[in-house]
């Protein structure tokens, strides 16, 4: 008699097909170092590895612009368009906030894909280049916001 008891009901084939995705937690380093629109971007490329539900996307879509555009009107208006000491400590607090919203929303998810065995993906090369090459461009958002104010 074959008794299904013991048969594991968690399986790696659900995850087989598509790039592993990278730790919630580690997407904090670039957020920090890169800004909202880094951890914007890393956040929902690691939501499409994950299979994130839409809703829990446009949450962190939603978060980043609204980080993005609070990081520009904070920088522009209040501290006027410098780009140094408090300004890059309002750039970091924008990401943290995306990253701590991607966070929550694809932690459950990337348990799942650990407890199946998957095993996650480096974030050091992608998150050098999204800290700095998305970092300038949120740098020259900032100079275009304040030049056209």
């Amino acid at each position: 008699m074959a008794d299904d008891l013991f048969t594991p009901t968690i399986t790696p084939a659900a995850y087989a097909e598509r790039r592993p995705p990278w730790r919630p937690g580690s997407l904090v380093y670039p957020a920090v170092f890169g800004g909202a629109l880094a951890a914007t971007v890393l956040a929902l490329v690691n939501a499409r590895r994950l299979r994130l539900p839409t809703g829990a996307t446009l949450a962190i879509a939603g978060t980043g612009a609204a980080a993005l555009v609070a990081r520009l009107v904070i920088t522009v208006v209040l501290l006027d368009g410098r780009t140094s000491g408090s300004a890059r400590l309002v750039g970091a607090l924008s990401g943290v906030l995306v990253w701590a919203v991607a966070n929550l929303t694809q932690k459950g998810l990337f348990r799942t894909y650990e407890m199946r065995g998957g095993a996650p993906a480096s974030l050091v090369k992608p998150g050098i280049a999204a800290a700095l090459g998305l970092g300038i461009i949120e740098a020259v958002l900032i100079v275009v916001a304040a030049a056209l104010r």
